[in-house]
């Protein structure tokens, strides 16, 4: 455990050692910090992975961070958020300033494909409700990290850089290196259908790793190389795992489409999909601001003509509060008491709450003090449709 009296200030972004494109990362970061009249004259994107975990370090340094990368992140966590956009998992933003024990802050944000799945933050102003529950803390234990490895930069792991000003880099290269394989390294040379098989990422994106066919005719083999594949593998195996999740994410959405209801009122159509709200890929394509072209699959055709510029909504029933966000943090009980606004809805008491559905948008969460409640894609000050919402309660 690190020494909360040793002064630390440290922060960065965790991302899962996948197949991704080391240059989009730092172009992304470049254009954000630049859109807000920064100076990355010297800033350089540097990537670290932990020695003995498929976790990645990623870190900023330059004068544009300076001698406070607490202040930095707290300031720039979007950048967590627009670099999620280009990951194929989520990714980890945090910043923890441990000493002195009276300053301590602690924060961490989760975000995938541009939305926040998550946040937290304790400080002085915000203690947290003990020690255990310091937000950094909290998140080094389930990735089962050590704070000092974060505080440490994950010190003795495979590291690159990237220049913010000019991101041209190879990453196929960069991305090897950081698997513990070089570029160059003994027993990474491939050709042909070897070559094709370890290139798992998009794009071309190779893991890296020795050819199938094993050591050169002759020569005999040795224990370091045969030990090398495992990072290789282990980024081939998450390839092949993500392009089952996205045909079963395929199927699923076909399933859903199959059979969807709806109603229409003044503002648009509203659907209900079979579908959860912790599945936000096929939801997403029924919650349109403003249609243009085809309705949503499943929805009528023959209906898009009249709902021209109108709202595409859904609404579906949620079994737990915490599924939805207020103010970055999972929706409690207390909170929803305390801020929901009382309405009657088809002659029954109800309580509506404009809440955040992570990776759909804010939205009314409704409800009658016990489950099922119902979230409906539009916010308390919009017409909301009654029947179904009632209907959706039991």
């Amino acid at each position: 455990m690190i020494d909360l009296n040793a002064p630390t200030k440290h922060g960065g972004i965790l991302i899962p050692l996948d197949p991704f494109r080391i240059s989009h990362l730092a172009g992304v970061a470049a254009e954000l910090l630049v859109s807000k009249a920064r100076n990355i004259t010297d800033a350089k994107l540097v990537l670290t992975r932990h020695p003995q975990t498929q976790l990645v370090l990623g870190r900023i340094v330059g004068s544009v961070v300076g001698d406070d990368p607490v202040e930095f992140w707290r300031e720039n966590a979007d950048i967590a958020v627009a670099l999620s956009q280009v990951l194929p998992r989520q990714c980890f933003m945090y910043y923890v300033l441990s000493a002195p024990p009276t300053e301590r802050r602690e924060a961490f944000l989760i975000a995938q494909r541009g939305q926040v799945l998550a946040a937290d933050e304790a400080s002085p102003d915000r203690p947290p409700s003990g020690e255990e529950n310091w937000p950094v803390a909290k998140l080094c234990e389930q990735l089962r990290l050590d704070m000092g490895d974060l505080a440490s930069g994950f010190a003795g792991g495979p590291s690159v850089e990237v220049s913010l000003l000019e991101p041209t880099v190879d990453d196929q290269a960069l991305l090897m290196t950081l698997a513990g394989q070089p570029p160059g390294a003994e027993g990474d040379e491939m050709t042909g259908s070897d070559s094709a098989e370890a290139a798992g990422g998009p794009g071309g994106l190779a893991a890296g790793g020795p050819a199938a066919g094993g050591p050169a005719a002759g020569g005999p083999a040795k224990p370091a190389t045969a030990q090398k594949p495992s990072v290789a593998d282990d980024l081939k195996r998450r390839e092949k795992e993500r392009a089952a999740e996205e045909a079963e994410m395929q199927r699923r959405a076909q399933e859903v489409e199959s059979d969807v209801r709806y109603a229409i009122d003044a503002l648009g159509i509203i659907s209900c999909p079979q579908a959860e709200l912790s599945e936000p890929d096929i939801l997403a394509p029924f919650v349109v601001s403003s249609l243009t072209g085809d309705l949503p699959p499943g929805l009528p055709r023959d209906q898009a003509n009249a709902l021209q510029g109108k709202r595409c909504d859904i609404a579906l029933r949620v079994d737990f509060l915490s599924e939805v966000f207020v103010e970055s943090v999972p929706l409690s009980r207390p909170m929803f008491d305390q801020r929901a606004e009382e309405r009657t809805m088809g002659g029954q008491s109800v309580k509506v709450l404009e809440v955040l559905a992570p990776r759909l948008g804010y939205g009314s969460f409704i409800s009658r003090g016990k489950a099922p409640h119902v979230f409906v894609s539009r916010k308390p000050d919009q017409p909301l449709p009654e029947e179904l919402v009632v209907e959706l309660l039991g």
